[in-house]
């Protein structure tokens, strides 16, 4: 399956929903990070997700227009989530944004680092992020654009934020999730 199938994407989000969301029946305000074109949203609602007040957001205009069009009811806004503060949300996710390449891979790692410390900080609730994992690495194509991540080394990390910080993996063969709860 590649990165990008309905049926990866959606194996990602329901371990980002089931592990950080209490309950899909009380009201929680959810962020986005680098949403895309909005599909975090379109998930939870295909899967009753209907009480949480949800915000996308993504540095890309174009990706923010076509998440617009595709679910009007949801709230998306232009923000660099690596520059710009994080207002405070009950649950904050990031799902595939933070695998894509911006400089060298050593320098990526501590921009993940230093974007997962902003996540959790903001979080009133729970942050939880997706990798890819760079133990599989050698089964795919290489992909430059792309990031592949120790999960030792970031589950590591996320212990020194929050010490009962989660490592879930097995749910895709190339990927894992770093769930840390307040």
């Amino acid at each position: 399956m590649s990165y990008q199938s309905r049926t990866t994407q959606y194996a990602r989000f329901n371990v980002l929903a089931q592990n950080t969301i209490p309950n899909k029946t009380d009201q929680f305000t959810l962020l986005d990070l680098g949403c895309g074109l909005g599909d975090l949203y379109g998930y939870l609602q295909d899967n009753q997700y209907h009480h949480i007040a949800y915000t996308g957001v993504d540095i890309v205009p174009e990706m923010l227009d076509a998440a617009r069009q595709n679910y009007p009811a949801a709230t998306f806004k232009t923000m660099n989530f690596v520059t710009d503060e994080l207002p405070e949300y009950d649950i904050i996710l990031a799902s595939g944004s933070l695998n894509i390449l911006f400089d060298r891979a050593a320098a990526h790692a501590q921009y993940i680092k230093a974007v997962s410390a902003k996540m959790y900080a903001s979080a009133r609730l729970a942050c939880a992020f997706n990798l890819l994992d760079k133990d599989v690495e050698y089964m795919y194509e290489q992909d430059p654009r792309f990031y592949y991540a120790d999960k030792q080394e970031f589950l590591k990390y996320c212990r020194t934020l929050c010490p009962a910080a989660r490592l879930i993996d097995g749910y895709l063969v190339n990927d894992f999730t770093l769930v840390l709860k307040h």
